[in-house]
């Protein structure tokens, strides 16, 4: 066959005993192949790292070698002694056979392991300016906002914990089960309920995460600090200073606006004119609403729901505070409004329709 003839005249050509003519047969025969030279190439490569190597050895020790090799081969295969010459050969090509079924069985075992993982594991994913609404296995309602992402294991969920990791904003209408608690875990929080209605935000570029109830209760429990466990009662929210690094120019300020934020901060959620959904979760709504909140938070916010790139080139203006609510208005409407409603006058530039600059 034309595989046995190529791994043959291939380890004849690594061990250095390949004639002229064999190595032109090896081309052409490589040449002509569906897997083309590059993968032989790559595969002889490979095969120069595995010790078996015969160039220089003496035929003392390559016959020695031989019968070793004969030594391990299951006793009833006849094995017929070949001459010194083509002993090397035939040490490559039983060197390359064996490798190669190993590395092709270790790829298909690590392939299906991968596989079998990713089965078990069912993951939303919502791209910018845009929600998404999902029922989990249990009942339990979740709305997934703007640039979030949801996991859980399917196999798990439900056995003892009902148990979902979130990197984003969402908001939960849990499902009332006493007897499976219902678990959110972020980078910063860990939240355990048994049937209520909160909103999470936990994205990891913030400097800080949130978890504000509507109904019900949740015992928070602080990812870096485990011994400290808060438990929220309806319309309150707890505020958490993440552990991220801020992408700035200046550290030194970065650093002083990520140190001015509290470890911890308990408040109230607020609501607005007669809407049942408090600020914190009338994205649900797809509104973009904010209760004094920094021009710095803000913009974070508006990325997502604009998709956009917002950058501060004077520091001083990420601190300024507002509030509002968009909903159907452009991304110049809504800095037009801030402008207006600001005691410190400031401008902002939009490039390509995606970066805004904001400065003095």
């Amino acid at each position: 066959m034309v595989a046995n003839r190529i791994w043959i005249l291939l380890g004849k050509k690594v061990s250095g005993e390949a004639t002229p003519q064999e190595l032109e047969e090896l081309q052409s025969l490589i040449a002509g192949s569906e897997e083309g030279f590059d993968a032989i190439g790559g595969l002889e490569q490979m095969l120069h790292t595995v010790n078996v190597d015969t160039v220089g050895k003496s035929e003392e020790e390559i016959d020695a070698r031989w019968q070793r090799f004969k030594k391990n081969l299951i006793t009833e295969v006849k094995v017929v002694d070949l001459p010194s010459a083509k002993r090397r050969g035939m040490l490559w090509f039983a060197a390359a056979s064996v490798f190669v079924i190993c590395f092709v069985c270790m790829a298909l075992f690590m392939r299906r392991s991968i596989d079998s993982a990713n089965a078990l594991l069912a993951q939303v994913e919502t791209p910018a300016k845009a929600t998404r609404q999902l029922t989990l296995p249990d009942g339990t309602k979740v709305w997934l906002n703007a640039k979030s992402n949801l996991i859980y294991d399917k196999k798990k969920f439900g056995v003892k914990l009902r148990e979902v990791s979130l990197v984003g904003e969402a908001f939960f209408d849990v499902k009332k089960d006493k007897k499976h608690p219902f678990v959110v875990n972020t980078a910063s929080l860990s939240l355990r309920v048994l049937g209520t209605a909160f909103n999470v935000r936990a994205f990891s570029n913030e400097k800080k995460s949130e978890a504000a109830l509507v109904h019900g209760s949740i015992e928070v429990t602080l990812i870096n600090h485990p011994d400290k466990k808060i438990i929220l009662k309806p319309s309150e929210k707890i505020i958490v200073r993440n552990n991220t690094e801020e992408k700035s120019l200046d550290k030194v300020s970065a650093r002083e606006r990520m140190m001015s934020i509290p470890l911890i901060t308990l408040s109230n959620i607020h609501y607005k004119d007669e809407d049942p959904l408090p600020v914190e979760a009338q994205w649900i709504e797809k509104k973009l609403a904010f209760e004094s909140e920094t021009f710095d938070d803000i913009a974070a916010r508006m990325e997502r729901y604009y998709n956009v790139n917002i950058s501060f080139e004077d520091e001083s203006l990420r601190s300024l505070v507002f509030s509002g609510t968009f909903t159907n208005e452009t991304v110049s409407d809504a800095f037009k409004y801030f402008q207006l409603t600001s005691t410190t006058q400031f401008k902002f530039r939009t490039e390509d329709n995606k970066r805004i600059t904001i400065f003095k």
